[in-house]
């Protein structure tokens, strides 16, 4: 069995990478149709717009919550189980979405958002899947495969929402209930893809990979606990490079639009426009990270990324004129995607196999948790000191994450098994 595993025919690892840019570009399309509709749910639900912004919130808390047991259940039972019921939790909390709206009940649309965001979690791990199937010098590039699904839902989950929505006033709906039902229909889609296609576990390779290789020889450790593999410095470098990244891209892109609106004067097209700029360069860059990060390596890659950062958060709050901005935040998505890859990269290739679930969902937890604090805090910033200000602070962990993988550049050798 391991050897078969470990021969897989180049046409089946193509497949099944496949499979889960289908079930990256799925989960991604319901989910954007969705949170595109949350904050007119939410206040019209309420009566109040002062409720607007709690299924985000909602959402990112879910996902960042949901990522640690989807990756401890896809230790124990495997990709593809943990994948299909990342889908099916999915489906369950656009469907309550949808009755929400039909039964005029906030709680249950807010709760809905949180459930939304725990499938989120779930179906993220699908790049470490990716990751799973192909030795170190391939990881980076089936890693943005899979990201790069992102693109197909940032840029066709907002197109999703008017015809759900005229269908369901056809059918003498709400016409917010059609997106949530869309949703719902996609993510079942999704998991029955999933549960019938991504054939061999990706799990199973992964592990049968490690005992033909250097990664797993004699008898295997016990898994570390997420804050004992911390002490790795290539593990703090994987997490470092996502988290700051994250936290940078989050700032600048949640206040743009309430920058160009409220003090710039442009038009809701302009913001419509610049959100879609960025959405292609968080995802569709992932075309060549993954390759540059390969040939590179993970520390250059992610130095690139950190040069992104930097310069978009100098270009945003000069730029005035819409497009700029699209450029200014372009440039801004693809420095998170320099990051992002290249860490999830760096972190399975950081990790010993048999704790790789557990500690990549922690990886999740903590990212989307920095997250969400960054997008919260981003709002007093604003409040005090500007748009500048952001920018300010954007920079200035932007820096520190340039300067911390120069350090760890020279401190450090490439990972390998044997100092895992």
């Amino acid at each position: 069995m391991t050897a078969t595993l470990t021969r897989q025919a180049p046409s089946v690892l193509r497949r099944l990478t496949a499979i889960l840019f289908a079930g990256q570009s799925t989960a991604s399309l319901a989910m954007t149709a969705t949170i595109t509709i949350g904050s007119i749910a939410a206040s019209q639900l309420t009566g109040t717009s002062a409720f607007a912004g709690v299924p985000t919130t909602l959402y990112v808390l879910g996902a960042a919550l949901g990522a640690y047991p989807a990756g401890k259940l896809m230790d124990r039972c495997g990709r593809r189980t943990g994948l299909t019921l990342g889908f099916l939790l999915g489906a369950l909390g656009a469907s309550a979405g949808g009755l929400a709206m039909l039964g005029v009940m906030p709680l249950l649309l807010f709760m809905a958002y949180g459930v939304m965001g725990a499938s989120r979690g779930a179906l993220d791990q699908g790049r470490f899947a990716a990751a799973d199937m192909v030795t170190p010098e391939h990881r980076a590039r089936a890693v943005g495969w899979v990201v790069l699904g992102g693109a197909v839902g940032g840029l066709g989950g907002p197109l999703v929402v008017s015809p759900a929505s005229r269908l369901a006033t056809q059918f003498g709906f709400d016409a917010l209930v059609g997106p949530f039902l869309a949703g719902a229909l996609m993510l079942l889609l999704g998991c029955a893809v999933t549960w019938l296609f991504l054939r061999p576990d990706p799990r199973d390779i992964g592990r049968a990979l490690a005992t033909m290789t250097t990664e797993a020889k004699g008898d295997e450790p016990p898994a570390r606990t997420f804050l004992q593999a911390l002490q790795s410095p290539h593990v703090r470098t994987a997490v470092a490079a996502m988290m700051l990244g994250q936290v940078v891209m989050v700032a600048v892109m949640v206040m743009t639009p309430l920058q160009m609106t409220e003090h710039l004067n442009h038009t809701l097209d302009d913001v419509s426009l610049v959100i879609a700029a960025h959405v292609t360069g968080m995802y569709a860059t992932s075309v060549v990270t993954g390759r540059i990060a390969d040939r590179l390596g993970h520390a250059r890659t992610i130095l690139i990324g950190a040069v992104l950062l930097i310069l978009a958060c100098v270009l945003a709050p000069f730029s005035t004129e819409m497009p700029r901005l699209a450029l200014a935040l372009f440039v801004l998505g693809a420095g998170w995607n320099f990051c992002f890859v290249a860490g999830s990269s760096l972190l399975t290739d950081s990790i010993r196999i048999n704790e790789r679930g557990r500690m990549q969902g922690a990886n999740d937890l903590l990212v989307g948790l920095v997250a969400a604090a960054g997008s919260l805090s981003s709002g007093l910033v604003f409040e005090t000191i500007g748009y500048a200000g952001i920018a300010l602070a954007g920079i200035t962990l932007a820096v520190g994450l340039f300067v911390y993988i120069l350090w760890r550049v020279r401190l450090a050798p490439s990972p390998s098994p044997s100092n895992l």
